[in-house]
């Protein structure tokens, strides 16, 4: 399936429906964080407008109607030259007593050529934040631009903060654009014949790979589900032969992978980590607001439980995933790698210079979307935005959900839109019932005038 046949209306997403499996129970209604989801007909709705693809829905879903649309394995064969760049979270999937040069190893046995951790990506965007944070005209809070459902999450619901979100592309395309270009000089290939995929634990990331926000023409070809090649694996560990040396990433960046792992390779200002997308909403809220007073300098910002470990595409409890990726950390040197000449193929003077020129910058500026228009000019908006208060006001608000919609405010906007009536309230269809019985009872009462008694 191309990238066109996988879009739908302007956007690209890696989170689909099966309605076969859909039993309209309303729990992702009421838990997604942007109320992209409606349950119209006895199925789910997603807005594409609004939808992030955190993957709350996946995770959430007791029936599994959610999944994550990402490449299979055997996309790799597209390629000359095809590198594997596993997420940080990856290793916190398999037990400690695997080695992890082991598990990087697995990748070589199911037929990739190369294997780049996407950690030596995040020692690159470390020295890319430092830099950045040197310069205290930025607003504050800055807001870390690794998770690409927080970063989703800003445009469609908080865009006053856009201003907030660093301008410094995410250790996924960091990784991949180096890896890229030193292997197409080293091997004299063509760029696109070398496919760079990422092993991804969530939805968000591989919508990242489709359809990046603001970093241009990502370097990343494709996205495999850490959960597709976990089980490949496990079950090959016996005839997987180890190459030496595969794991190159520093102890302290492989904690990308888990909440707090960010800010510790950071290690300058005020940090604060949250994790959780209702928790990072709290925060952004407080953000927006103005009521956030804690003098933070720098907020990571995972939408999964855990940070990466706990998305939707990984296989293990986020909270024995995070131990396992904290045990590695002290299991490995604790140095931060990269200047000591870390990633391989560029000096610290190398990276500092395509730091400095941008070459990690963001390519466009990130803009928001407008998730509900009204009217198409400003008395007609008015009008319609009137109408919206007089049916809240007229609503229990309450927010059962029993209409379809997250809120009684979201069903409201569905009315004002067209897209529902008044009646798919259950309160409102129970008044007019009320209603129509009394409006019945008056009328059973009444008799034709052939029947009625002059004299009375």
């Amino acid at each position: 399936m191309n990238d066109e046949d996988t879009k739908i209306g302007e956007y690209y997403h890696s989170v689909r429906l099966a309605e076969e499996r859909c039993i309209a129970c309303t729990h992702c209604v009421r838990e997604c964080p942007t109320e992209a989801i409606r349950v119209r007909g006895g199925k789910a709705e997603i807005n594409p407008v609004r939808c992030i693809d955190c993957g709350v829905c996946i995770s959430i879903c007791p029936t599994h109607a959610k999944y994550a649309q990402t490449d299979p394995l055997e996309a790799i064969k597209r390629f000359k030259y095809s590198v594997a760049l596993p997420s940080s979270a990856a290793a916190g999937q398999f037990k400690t007593s695997i080695p992890l040069d082991k598990v990087l190893s697995g990748f070589i046995y199911l037929g990739f050529d190369e294997v780049y951790e996407a950690a030596l990506g995040g020692e690159i965007v470390t020295l890319a934040t430092r830099n950045y944070l040197k310069d205290e005209r930025h607003p504050k809070p800055v807001i870390s631009s690794l998770c690409p459902a927080i970063v989703r999450l800003i445009l469609v619901r908080f865009p006053s903060l856009l201003a907030h979100i660093i301008p410094v592309e995410a250790p996924m395309d960091a990784a991949a654009r180096v890896v890229k270009e030193s292997r197409s000089r080293h091997l004299g290939i063509p760029p696109e014949e070398i496919g760079v995929f990422f092993i991804t634990p969530c939805s968000a990331k591989a919508t990242a790979v489709k359809q990046p926000e603001a970093a241009g023409n990502t370097h990343v070809d494709g996205a495999i589900a850490i959960s597709d090649v976990f089980n490949r694996i496990m079950s090959n560990l016996e005839r997987i032969e180890v190459v030496p040396g595969i794991a190159r990433a520093s102890g302290l960046s492989l904690g990308w992978g888990a909440a707090g792992g960010e800010n510790t390779l950071i290690g300058k200002g005020r940090r604060l980590a949250v994790d959780g997308i209702a928790n990072v909403v709290r925060v952004l809220e407080l953000v927006e607001s103005d009521e956030y007073h804690h003098g933070y300098d720098y907020l990571e910002l995972r939408a999964c439980t855990g940070g990466c470990v706990g998305g939707p595409l990984t296989v293990e409890d986020p909270f024995v995933a995070k131990n396992r990726i904290d045990e590695l950390r002290a299991a490995r040197s604790e140095k931060f790698g990269i200047e000591e000449g870390r990633p391989p193929d560029l000096t610290y003077g190398e990276i500092t210079e395509l730091i400095e020129g941008g070459a990690f910058d963001l390519k466009t500026p990130l803009r928001p979307r407008p998730t509900l228009q009204l009217g198409t000019d400003i008395s007609e908006t008015i009008s319609l935005m009137n109408k919206l208060e007089s049916i809240v006001a007229s609503l229990p608000r309450i927010d059962c959900g029993s209409c379809g919609a997250p809120t009684c405010r979201a069903f409201a906007e569905d009315v004002v839109l067209g897209k529902s009536q008044m009646t798919d309230c259950t309160f409102k269809l129970r008044e007019r019932l009320q209603e129509l019985a009394r409006e019945m009872g008056s009328l059973s009462e009444q008799l034709p005038p052939t029947l009625k008694n002059p004299r009375k």
